[in-house]
């Protein structure tokens, strides 16, 4: 029969030495109670939404010519009017907003 014996070490004694007197904590580094990171979060309002970024104009050789079905003008002519619908709602959302001036333009989202 075997038989496994589990070898349990002695408690090990410090060898250093106590400290001479009770380690304090600081609580310079500590947050005065009134300025919390809850209360100084809640204070500021949410940044407003950034403006839409208009669609890259295709270049005259991107399009090939030969009367596709989904030509890169027409893709181009939709993402334009999906876009020109998303900056006049964000020009209306931020000229309710009193707090928020933003001068917003529209773009063809031409290669400068």
């Amino acid at each position: 029969m075997l038989v496994a014996a589990l070898r349990v070490p002695a408690p090990i004694a410090s060898s250093l030495p106590a400290p001479a007197r009770p380690v304090l904590r600081r609580s310079s580094h500590r947050l005065p109670p009134t300025a919390s990171m809850a209360d100084a979060g809640a204070t500021n309002k949410p940044a407003p939404a950034p403006a839409p970024q208009p669609p890259e104009k295709p270049l005259p050789g991107d399009c090939c010519g030969s009367g596709c079905v989904r030509c890169v003008w027409d893709v181009y002519y939709d993402e334009l009017d999906a876009y020109n619908k998303a900056l006049a709602a964000h020009s209306s959302s931020a000229s309710s907003d009193s707090s928020s001036k933003a001068a917003t333009t529209t773009s063809d989202g031409a290669k400068s």
